[in-house]
């Protein structure tokens, strides 16, 4: 695979790698509580799967095992051309990367949908909304960075009403070997650290801002927000 290129494009709104406070173990647990989404993979209508610039085959193979297990009729896979600042990537759509590594002819059953503008998770969603109509849905799975899944699933339910959801969470590398982002290790990396404080952060801006349904989540937020005025007493 051509090694990615790095560009310096776009400033983010929010820094992907914020300074992070002291976390004591009550605010671990909270953050952990306020970011990650579990609910196990069922039968369902769709299978949106947000933009991803890292792992394509990885989730391209997630993508592929849910097809075989479960019956999903229909997939969107959604992600553009990322332009952001200190990210890696390649002048292909990252939709079009992860779909590339799917074997069409083993689903040829399943309409996939390929979103190819989008820079953002509420973009994502967006997006995707003039090629499928999501009001004729009962179910949907989503596929999501671990850290994010949360964030994710109160954003597709501002479009998605009275829908129930299932996820899986994709777990990406940290910056120590053998230790990934997932729900259980992600504060044990710096990376991790910095991405989870990222996503509290996000929670804050863009919940209420109204990018999601930040009431769901309110009391989780006050609680960490207790801890953190706490821990600099």
């Amino acid at each position: 695979m051509q090694k990615p290129n790095f560009t310096e494009d776009k400033i983010r709104e929010i820094a992907k790698l914020p300074n992070v406070p002291y976390l004591s173990d009550d605010l671990i647990i909270n953050l952990s509580d306020l970011c990650f989404y579990q609910s196990p993979i069922t039968d369902s209508d769709l299978l949106f799967v947000f933009g991803s610039n890292i792992i394509h085959k990885e989730i391209a193979n997630e993508i592929s095992r849910a097809l075989n297990d479960f019956k999903i009729p229909t997939v969107v896979i959604t992600g553009g051309i990322a332009n952001y600042s200190a990210s890696y990537f390649e002048p292909i759509a990252e939709s079009e990367l992860i779909f590339s590594n799917i074997n069409k002819e083993e689903f040829s059953d399943t309409h996939f949908i390929i979103e190819k503008e989008s820079k953002n998770t509420l973009e994502n969603i967006e997006f995707s909304k003039s090629l499928f109509d999501f009001s004729k849905v009962q179910s949907v799975i989503f596929f999501s960075h671990s850290y994010a899944s949360m964030r994710s699933c109160l954003t597709l339910k501002k479009y998605c009403k009275n829908i129930s959801f299932s996820n899986y969470q994709i777990n990406i590398p940290s910056d120590i070997q053998g230790i990934p982002i997932d729900m259980d290790n992600w504060y044990k990396t710096e990376y991790g650290r910095k991405l989870v404080w990222g996503e509290y952060i996000r929670f804050k801006t863009y919940g209420y801002r109204g990018d999601f349904p930040i009431r769901e989540v309110q009391t989780k937020l006050s609680t960490i927000d207790d801890i953190i005025n706490e821990n600099q007493l």
